[in-house]
């Protein structure tokens, strides 16, 4: 992983964005919701490093994104029941990682 890459910098946000719910959570009294969603963006930032490899094995991405939607559903769904929460957050938080690494994407793209 390269420091200024598209996969390090989403990790880095969704890190940061992950406490800085979960603390913001935590203080409105909703700590369950705030931890989901903290789970939720730590695992969606795991994507770009797994769309990433595919593209370096040139595995053909409509196969392997059903695949990847399905592997990244599923653990969503297992953190959520081993956090004893709702689903929701959890995957709530998966799709705003995703948001992340767009707009780290189109950040990149724009300075280049």
């Amino acid at each position: 992983m390269r420091l200024g890459s598209i996969q390090g910098q989403t990790l880095s946000l969704c890190l940061l964005l992950a406490v800085m719910v979960f603390v913001g959570a935590d203080l409105a009294g909703q700590a369950a919701v705030g931890m989901g969603l903290a789970v939720g963006l730590m695992i969606g930032s795991c994507n770009g490093f797994t769309l990433q490899a595919v593209i370096d094995r040139r595995a053909p991405i409509l196969a392997t994104s059903i695949v990847r939607l399905a592997l990244f559903s599923l653990v969503a769904i297992v953190a959520a029941r081993l956090l004893g929460g709702s689903i929701w957050s959890v995957v709530l938080g998966v799709g705003l990682a995703q948001l992340v690494m767009v707009a780290v994407g189109a950040r990149q793209g724009l300075r280049a």
